[in-house]
């Protein structure tokens, strides 16, 4: 049937990384607290051939202290470095 996927069997042991893994990939690659996502541009080969490709954000997944509770959010390694985001 079409839209339909098959789920297989998966052992005890990998359930939490295939959890993190979904995660990390459905959601969009934007910082939680500044809001700086991909940059686009082109690669340029030796014989100046251009294709297009991205830069990605170095977003790590942080369980910051969000309206007085802990939220598990993804920052940016530079919000990190500078302090805005409030471990808890």
């Amino acid at each position: 049937m079409p839209g339909r996927r098959i789920l297989r069997e998966v052992p005890a042991c990998r359930v939490k990384v295939a959890a993190i893994q979904d995660w990390s990939f459905n959601m969009a690659a934007k910082c939680d607290i500044c809001g700086k996502g991909p940059q686009f541009g082109n690669n340029v080969s030796h014989a100046n051939n251009t294709t297009r490709r991205r830069w990605n954000v170095n977003l790590h997944p942080v369980k910051a202290s969000v309206a007085g509770g802990s939220k598990r959010i993804r920052v940016c390694s530079s919000c990190i470095k500078t302090g805005k985001v409030v471990k808890g």
